[in-house]
């Protein structure tokens, strides 16, 4: 277990310098923004793109990768949405919930799996997130759609999905793979240098990000996501893997990710869709505290 801790500290340890650095005079909040888009549409897409085109897609196990990577949130979405009228909790709250739910923070998972399991997972990883985030994003819409209080059109959200840059980029890299063709040196050069860089600037964006204040409120539903995110949703993951049959490697990646704390994005969703933003401010900050905890929890367990 301390092997595991030692291992991952450095990841938090960026996190927790980020969290200081965004409250200092040299990077005040509004230094942040530019930071965060470059990560997003530049640097982390550049990291996808390259892995999957270079990966040997042979042996990666698209079909169980994408019912694992589907299967666990739907699960637990349903659940949620079947116990929905039993739960003392507003729509938006309880869009809020579910985001936290099942939502995960890529700029963690990445550089985690890279530490443990070498930089050969990173098309696993990049798998992983090609069929996640579209389905996350439908399923998040439709719930902020039928419980928020309104905001961005279902078509303008959709239409921004259709834009993501982490999914043209794993779709990109796929196309490079099948096609036979390749990349020549200078540009697989230049996306290994980029994509080099996400992991440590994505880690510095998610400390600039969170919000302690507002982890202190609605505690009982910020408690109640961090268990469904960071014990319900990888134990159900961990279920799938193994009745799919999939290797020990496969299945590792497959239930880190799913133990990831949620995801930035999700704030933003809910804001422009009518989510309560506050809650979903707590509910990252307070996950991505814990994850230090139950995520080395998870990879000692997984061995």
């Amino acid at each position: 277990m301390l092997v595991v801790f030692t291992t991952i500290a450095p990841i938090f340890l960026i996190i927790i310098l980020g969290f200081c650095l965004r409250r200092t005079r040299l990077f005040p909040a509004e230094a942040w923004p530019p930071v965060e888009r470059i990560t997003y549409y530049v640097l982390f897409p550049s990291l996808l793109f390259v892995s999957l085109a270079t990966a040997d897609m042979n042996d990666l196990p698209v079909l169980e990768m994408a019912i694992g990577v589907a299967g666990a949130p739907a699960i637990l979405a349903l659940l949620l949405l079947i116990v929905r009228s039993k739960l003392p909790i507003d729509g938006p709250g309880f869009t809020s919930l579910t985001q936290g739910a099942i939502r995960f923070n890529t700029y963690i998972g990445v550089p985690l799996v890279i530490a443990f399991y070498g930089a050969d997972t990173i098309a696993l990883g990049a798998l992983f997130i090609g069929f996640m985030v579209p389905f996350i994003n439908v399923v998040c819409v439709w719930v902020l759609a039928r419980y928020g209080d309104g905001g961005a059109s279902t078509n303008g959200i959709v239409s921004e999905m259709a834009r993501n840059p982490l999914i043209i980029a794993c779709l990109a890299g796929i196309a490079v793979n099948v096609s036979g063709l390749g990349l020549a040196v200078p540009f697989e050069t230049l996306f290994e240098l980029l994509g080099k860089a996400a992991p440590p600037v994505g880690l510095l964006c998610v400390g600039a990000g969170l919000d302690i204040v507002a982890a202190r409120a609605g505690r009982l539903w910020v408690g109640f996501s961090a268990v469904l995110k960071l014990a319900v949703m990888p134990l159900i993951a961990l279920a799938l893997g193994t009745a799919l049959g999939m290797d020990a490697l496969a299945i590792k990646v497959l239930v880190i990710f799913h133990a990831l704390p949620t995801a930035p994005s999700a704030y933003i969703l809910a804001r422009q869709m009518g989510g309560d933003a506050r809650l979903m401010a707590g509910i990252l900050t307070t996950q991505t505290a814990l994850g230090i905890i139950t995520l080395p929890a998870w990879i000692a367990l997984l061995g």
